[in-house]
This record gives C-alpha cells, structure tokens and sequence, in this order.
C-alpha cells in the first residue's frame, strides 16, 4: 500500500511541476524561432529552467497546504459564478 501512496504523490508532484515546465518549453520555443531557426538546446534549456521552478513551487505547496489539498480545491473550484 505504500508503494502505492508513493506513486500518487509522485503524480501529484509532478502535475504541479508540468505547469512551469510547459511554460518553460513554450518560451523556448519562441525564443528559437525568432532567431530564425529552431535550436533545440534553447529549447530544453529553457524547459529545464520551467521544470527547476516548477519543482520548487510544488515543495512549497506539498509543506504548505499539502498536494492532495491543493489539488483537490483546484479541482473543486467553481470558474463562473452564478448569476440569475
């Protein structure tokens, strides 16, 4: 059972630190193409800069509030309010 607990907290972890990551490789994407051509050094440079603050973000949240809570208000928050 503790391997199991182990892998969903890895998941966790790691769907809180793809954000910046994304991000990062968005960034270096476009920083690439401007340039003229796409270099793919720039591109995972700047994925790797995406993933090292998406890392520090997500321990902030796991000794904040915790993963599972973070996530689960994530997923419980209303986008739209009602209005009638």
């Amino acid at each position: 059972m503790r391997l199991v607990s182990l892998f969903v907290f890895s998941l966790q972890w790691l769907a809180i630190a793809a954000s910046p990551t994304l991000l990062g490789l968005f960034v270096g994407v476009v920083l690439s193409l401007q340039s003229g051509q796409l270099n793919a050094l720039t591109v995972v440079a700047w994925g790797a800069v995406g993933f090292i603050i998406g890392g520090f973000w997500a321990e902030r949240i796991r000794k904040q509030t915790g993963l599972s809570e973070f996530l689960g208000r994530l997923a419980g928050a209303r986008d739209t309010s009602k209005r009638r």
